[in-house]
């Protein structure tokens, strides 16, 4: 068995036909999206270390875990339970402030990200929230890339906001709005 492309000719043109005769899935991942809570800090930490070259300490996960105003979601692998991915974030007032997402690089690509963001943003709309806004590496084009894909945009620069290279933020900034069911 074997894809490949079969040609015929019809009156001395050639029409290609595609043949599939094999397919081949990825793994396919099953994963739940719930509120994240204090006994998840060790995985939160294994991700965040996994994920990053300068990780969040582990006091500043559970600062966020335990601040009233902040709402966490974990993507949790429905075969092995094993924590995916996190969101942290922060509701000001009428704004959503993304603090920190990751998911580990095995889980990578399965649009894990998207659903953390999506939950993130639907729920601060319940909650009350009209905009988003999160800090993000220049050189972080998956991050850009994601977030570009969920409508937020470049809307400042904070010079030197990362202490561990001097590296420039980008603000980017979504505008909020409910979905409209028909």
């Amino acid at each position: 068995m074997h894809s490949g492309i079969r040609r015929r000719f019809y009156m001395g043109v050639c029409i290609g036909q595609m043949v599939i005769e094999k397919i081949i899935f990825k793994n396919i991942i099953s994963v739940s999206i719930r509120q994240a809570v204090a006994d998840d800090l060790n995985a939160l930490q294994e991700v965040e270390n996994l994920s990053y070259e300068h990780p969040w300490t582990r006091n500043m996960l559970r600062s966020s875990l335990d601040n009233p105003k902040s709402f966490n979601f974990v993507a949790v692998n429905q075969t092995d339970q094993r924590i995916a991915g996190f969101i942290l974030n922060l509701l000001l007032m009428d704004e959503l402030h993304i603090l920190n997402i990751a998911v580990l690089p095995s889980y990578r690509r399965y649009g894990i990200g998207t659903r953390l963001l999506e939950a993130s943003m639907e729920t601060s709309i319940r909650k009350g929230a009209a905009k988003a806004y999160l800090e993000v590496r220049r050189s972080n084009i998956q991050a850009l890339t994601l977030y570009i894909k969920h409508g937020f945009r470049v809307t400042g620069v904070r010079r030197e906001y990362y202490s561990d290279n001097k590296e420039d933020a980008l603000l980017m900034t979504r505008w909020l709005e409910p979905k409209k069911f028909i």
